[in-house]
């Protein structure tokens, strides 16, 4: 049995029970009271009522039965179907269970295959590789042992104070190179007239009056007492050759601060350079020195902190070149605002000028108007006889 069939039997019970609530109804409605209790036509119907519902009942029942047989067969073959379906999947499932292992198989052995021969390629070409960089490590071993040789030889060179000194100049001398023009500084300056030595460059600070100032740079290298320090094999050796190291930058502090500051000549202060940072950050960390070489007015530069400071004058130097622009636009639009005044007052004249020529130009208009009206009773005449009576006769 179908959906609609048991729809039919619902909608058919639903009618039933809608005409026994309808004629219960209509006998209310009458208000007829039999006192003996329902009358036989209410029994006859009521009776065809209730064997109508029986009727119905018993269809129902007989209805639901066969929907029971129904879904009881369909439940019967779904269920042979599910088990069909299943036995096919669990065939299929255990074929391609079987595909899949040959296929493995097969891509197992290709797989081994390719990377037998891969690795075998790679780590032919890797042993090619470390033998090269072997050989390329032997001739760097080489190459340092030759090194190190040129480093004793640079060793014994900066045993040379002459040399050593040069060195430092040389290097002093490119920086200031790269970070300033050349007429931004100078080189082995002589600031005191009185003694004959010579600062190693003097950087021009320039004044909003014209005045330059020279900030004096004097290169240092204490090489000895910072190798000792260095090669010290205890800290008691360290001890000593810090101390050393130490007073030697006094010393130095102390030949430029004498030299070199002389104001107003110079600033009030003086550099000085060490041309190693290893040796600049030794320097650094002494906290004996600071106090002295703050009292010397002595600041003590690096390779990388010079040229911070450096960069830092090539601002103020940029700052003051604007300064002084700033002044000279400033007169030059002076200039240009008298000029503008004298310029402005011989407009006003051209001005009036203009207009006594256009008023002239007007009175002429109006004669001229004047006159044509005077001539408007004169005879007219072609051009030809016109022309011919105002020749001079020069044209004969």
């Amino acid at each position: 049995m179908g959906l609609p069939e048991i729809l039919a039997i619902i909608a058919a019970s639903i009618s039933l029970i809608t005409l026994v609530v309808v004629l219960i109804s209509s006998k209310k409605s009458k208000n007829v009271v039999i006192s003996g209790g329902l009358s036989d036509d209410d029994k006859r119907q009521i009776n065809a009522i209730y064997a109508a519902i029986n009727a119905q009942n018993a269809r129902i029942l007989e209805q639901e039965a066969r929907i029971t047989q129904k879904l009881t067969e369909g439940n019967l073959l779904t269920e042979h179907r599910i088990n069909a379906v299943k036995d096919k999947l669990d065939s299929e499932l255990k074929y391609m269970l079987e595909t899949n292992d040959r296929n493995l198989e097969r891509i197992r052995d290709v797989v081994e295959e390719k990377l037998s021969k891969t690795l075998e390629g790679k780590l032919s070409s890797s042993y090619k590789i470390i033998n090269d960089r072997l050989d390329a490590v032997y001739k760097g071993i080489g190459e340092v042992n030759s090194l190190a040789g040129n480093v004793a030889d640079i060793k014994k060179i900066f045993t040379n104070v002459k040399l050593r000194g040069t060195w430092g100049e040389v290097q002093l001398a490119t920086l200031l190179e790269q970070m300033l023009s050349p007429n931004q500084y100078r080189s082995f300056v002589k600031l005191n007239a009185s003694d004959n030595s010579m600062v190693d460059f003097a950087v021009i600070i320039p004044s909003k009056d014209d005045k330059n100032v020279f900030l004096p740079i004097d290169s240092k290298f204490p090489v000895e007492e910072y190798y000792r320090l260095v090669d010290a094999p205890d800290k008691d050796s360290a001890a000593t050759a810090l101390k050393n190291l130490e007073r030697a930058v006094k010393v130095q502090a102390t030949s430029i601060a004498e030299k070199y500051i002389l104001p107003p000549v110079t600033t009030d202060f003086a550099i000085m350079y060490l041309p190693l940072e290893a040796l600049y950050a030794e320097v650094i960390k002494m906290t004996g020195l600071e106090g002295y070489l703050r009292q010397k007015r002595i600041i003590v530069c690096g390779p990388t902190n010079l040229g911070a400071l450096l960069s830092t004058l090539q601002t103020g130097f940029k700052t003051v070149a604007i300064e002084k622009r700033s002044s000279e636009l400033w007169q030059l639009l002076s200039a240009f605002k008298a000029e503008f005044e004298k310029f402005a007052a011989i407009l006003e004249k051209t001005q009036k000028k203009l207009q006594e020529a256009q008023d002239i130009v007007e009175s002429a208009g109006k004669k001229t108007k004047t006159i044509s009206k005077k001539l408007k009773s004169v005879a007219e005449m072609d051009a030809a006889t016109a022309d011919n009576l105002l020749s001079d006769g020069s044209d004969e």
